[in-house]
């Protein structure tokens, strides 16, 4: 209902982009110059990322694909600082707008996953937040895209610090089993949404779990790849 207004008071030019503050008259609440000023990645760039295999056991399977849409650069910082800790879940549209068209493209010629998955948070994380801010991107991207969302396919089964402000080795400490996957995903190819992908130690948690519930592959898709250049 929220986007509903929002896009309504656009189609009159009563919302402001984002970004800048201008007028927007874009469903996607940015203005036409900030939408074209986003930091875009080019398709499939973050598929390998080099430093992954260190943290993995032997016997565990990395993700098949890694995509993320849009660099970590001030104008995209700004927008995740809003929608992550300035409670602006409004956002969440313009966002999962960003990744599905850049998932178009990278999955030109061969089929989506068959299922999508969110990030799980735990329920303290979501009662201070407001919003469980990986399942709203999951269920627009859902709606986009046409592959369907199985709610409370993951759950946060310990808490963890916030990956943000760990070291990268931290991260994939805090990382180790700390989901579990709540369905049966015999031969399902999964796709696990989350906000910001960075070191890859949140999005092998949840692809461990998947593995160990018969998925036969997980893509891990990020509306945000920060490459830390």
């Amino acid at each position: 209902m929220l986007a509903f207004f929002r896009s309504l008071a656009n189609a009159f030019e009563l919302g402001t982009c984002w970004n800048c503050g201008c007028a927007s008259v874009t469903a996607t609440a940015l203005c036409s110059y900030c939408d074209e000023a986003l930091p875009r990645w080019y398709p499939r760039c973050c598929q390998h990322l080099s430093d992954i295999e260190q943290h993995l056991t032997a016997d565990q399977k990395r993700c098949r694909y890694w995509y993320g849409a849009l660099r970590w650069e001030p104008q995209v910082q700004q927008l995740m600082t809003l929608f992550k800790f300035r409670n602006k879940a409004e956002l969440a549209p313009l966002l999962a707008t960003q990744l599905a068209a850049h998932l178009r493209l990278c999955y030109q010629g061969q089929p989506m996953p068959d299922c999508i998955v969110a990030v799980p948070m735990t329920q303290h994380a979501w009662s201070q937040r407001g919003f469980h801010q990986t399942a709203l991107l999951a269920r627009y991207l859902s709606a986009v895209l046409q592959v369907p969302y199985i709610a409370g396919g993951l759950r946060k089964i310990r808490s963890v610090p916030m990956q943000h402000m760990a070291s990268q080795s931290a991260r994939w400490e805090n990382s180790k089993r700390s989901q579990l996957a709540l369905h049966d995903f015999s031969g399902s190819t999964v796709a696990v949404v989350d906000d910001v992908l960075s070191t890859g130690a949140t999005m092998m948690a949840a692809a461990d779990a998947l593995y160990k519930k018969g998925a036969a592959a997980v893509d891990a898709w990020a509306v945000v790849y920060n490459q830390h250049d």
